[in-house]
């Protein structure tokens, strides 16, 4: 197998060698992931979509610090306008499932930070709170999709809608 000649011999140990590395290269490498998201106009939209309605989240929060009955009421037409839009959006028929998991997710965070909005209005702190931690829960939801759906830039831009908002 080694070969008859020093010429066969060398050759033998150089496709050894050649094997060892490319195996080694191998196990070494990140395996691709399959399910890999594009970065095409569809997911920059998103994207960008998903950017700006975190920013406006982020003014609600600074514009009613302490009245978590005024946040929640900021919230619901932030989160419907970001629903409505990325609805519109033309989704690529590999990521179909990824976007309605994304539209359900922000479903559940209007209806609960709806809740919250109604919770908050009656003064009952531990409601509030108890509420404010399933809209929290609801948001997590949300920046799974994102993280799932490849908006690789928003989802690096984290906020939170909890518990804090309540004064």
């Amino acid at each position: 197998m080694l070969g008859t000649t020093r010429k066969a011999r060398l050759v033998t140990l150089g496709t050894v060698a050649a094997l060892v590395v490319t195996i080694a290269a191998f196990a070494a490498l990140k395996p691709a992931d399959d399910d890999s998201i594009p970065r095409d106009s569809y997911t920059i939209a998103a994207d960008r979509m998903c950017l700006l309605a975190k920013r406006q989240i982020v003014a609600a929060g600074q514009s009613s610090p302490g009245d978590p009955g005024r946040f929640a009421r900021a919230l619901v037409p932030v989160i419907a306008t970001w629903r409505s839009g990325f609805r519109a959006l033309r989704v690529p028929a590999d990521r179909l499932e990824k976007a309605r998991t994304l539209d359900a997710a922000l479903r559940d965070v209007e209806i609960e930070v709806a809740r919250l909005a109604l919770t908050a209005d009656q003064s009952n702190r531990s409601r509030t709170l108890a509420r404010a931690k399933k809209v929290d829960l609801a948001t997590a939801h949300v920046e799974q999709a994102i993280a799932d759906l490849g908006l690789g830039q928003c989802a690096r831009a984290r906020i939170g809608l909890s518990t804090g908002n309540t004064g």
